[in-house]
């Protein structure tokens, strides 16, 4: 038996066949083609894990985005110093 598929495979499988499906229906007028918005909760209802809820895993994004901010803030600053002291 082959390798198993993982997650990421199968929701790309069932996003193609849904697509070419509602666009084949599409092409006969009986429908319009199915669209992102609409094939993303079919795909979190049978292939996606459902997200992570723990507290942890809820305050980790924003600390890591408010370090980002701080290093950009930091590259920026040391570049605008080392540009207006090659300028002068």
């Amino acid at each position: 038996m082959g390798s198993a598929a993982g997650s990421g495979e199968v929701g790309q499988v069932i996003l193609a066949v849904t697509r070419l499906r509602t666009t084949a229906q599409a092409t006969r007028g009986r429908l319009v083609p199915a669209g992102a918005r609409e094939l993303l909760p079919l795909l979190r209802a049978t292939v996606l894990s459902s997200p992570r809820r723990d507290r942890d895993h809820l305050l980790h994004r924003p600390a890591w985005r408010r370090e980002h901010q701080h290093r950009a803030a930091e590259a920026r600053r040391r570049w605008n110093n080392i540009t207006a002291a090659a300028t002068t």
